[in-house]
């Protein structure tokens, strides 16, 4: 019974597919169960561009020597580079640190193949330091001078000076002391003063209280006559030190045998400069003399004489003598 049910069943369904319209046998039979086809996996897409090595180049080349960069051409590979200039591979590497892989070169690129000198700031040295000796000299000079009546003076004239090691004058102080009859009591009368006591009293209290070299004076000598007269009346209106003042001045650089020279060809007999800033002065002797000087020594003289015009080397005081004396008995300063 159940065997004839299942045929009447599965009778009435195929009836039942071949009356829907467009519906084949097949497709009936395959409507259960559909068809899926076999596929394959597609392969795996790289979405990502490959990456192209581009080297870092020398940023500028243009101020290297000529010869210390090269040019890759087709061909060449970073060792054929080094052996064509005749360095190793490690050398040309440090030489390039821009490649970064030595491998990796194209035509173009710019390859530095000579090491080139840096510069450096020149080193300072410290300059060559000449140290002069110096030397310091005293010399004196004494000389008396006879004017009767009780006018005779003795003096002692000093030259304290420096000079370098070539002689030549650096630093100079002239003095004078003028010991006069005033200064010494007893003087003209030696007996008295032997005989007197208080004479020698007097004369070792002169000394104390009265004797002063010249420069000690100052404005008190008064060659200007401006303290005894109210009105300077000699030629300059300069005082004894200020004019010796001026000559020490000059005769700085200059050496003895120099200053002797001067002094030989630029003054009169009696050691004085010929007054040329002074011409009604001069004597008819001096003119003959002045008048072969040249324009510029009559220049310098002129000069001179219009701040000094006493005497360096007559019966008033040797300076010149007592210059000497000092440049021979000199002595190196330690």
């Amino acid at each position: 019974m159940k065997k004839a049910i299942s045929i009447v069943l599965l009778v009435a369904l195929v009836f039942t597919a071949m009356a829907i319209p467009g519906v084949s046998e097949v497709d009936a039979l395959t409507t259960a169960t559909p068809y899926v086809p076999e596929t394959t996996a597609p392969a795996p897409t790289n979405t990502q561009a490959p990456v192209k090595q581009t080297p870092v180049k020398v940023v500028n080349t243009t101020n290297l020597p000529a010869g210390s960069v090269y040019t890759v051409v087709s061909g060449d590979a970073f060792w054929k580079i080094a052996n064509k200039f005749n360095i190793s591979v490690e050398q040309l590497a440090k030489l390039n640190p821009q490649v970064k892989n030595i491998n990796l070169i194209y035509v173009g690129d710019k390859i530095i193949v000579k090491a080139t000198p840096v510069a450096t700031a020149p080193v300072a040295t410290a300059p060559t330091v000449v140290t002069k000796k110096l030397y310091h000299g005293f010399g004196n000079a004494v000389n008396y001078r006879v004017r009767g009546e009780q006018k005779d003076n003795l003096n002692v004239t000093t030259a304290s000076v420096i000079f370098d090691q070539d002689g030549k004058i650096v630093d100079l102080t002239w003095d004078v002391l003028e010991v006069t009859y005033a200064m010494f009591p007893g003087w003209m009368d030696t007996a008295a003063a032997t005989a007197d006591p208080t004479i020698k009293d007097a004369f070792v209290k002169s000394i104390d209280d009265v004797w002063e070299t010249k420069r000690e004076e100052g404005y008190d000598y008064d060659m200007t006559h401006l303290k005894s007269k109210g009105a300077a009346d000699n030629l300059t209106k300069k005082e004894w030190f200020e004019q010796l003042d001026y000559f020490e001045a000059y005769f700085k650089g200059k050496t003895v045998a120099e200053v002797e020279a001067w002094m030989a060809k630029y003054t009169d007999a009696n050691g004085r400069p010929y007054k040329m800033a002074y011409p009604e002065k001069l004597t008819d002797a001096d003119k003959i003399v002045v008048s072969t000087f040249t324009a510029a020594e009559t220049s310098m003289l002129v000069d001179i004489t219009t701040s000094a015009t006493m005497s360096l080397q007559d019966g008033h005081s040797h300076f010149i003598t007592a210059l000497r004396e000092a440049y021979e008995a000199r002595e190196e300063i330690k």
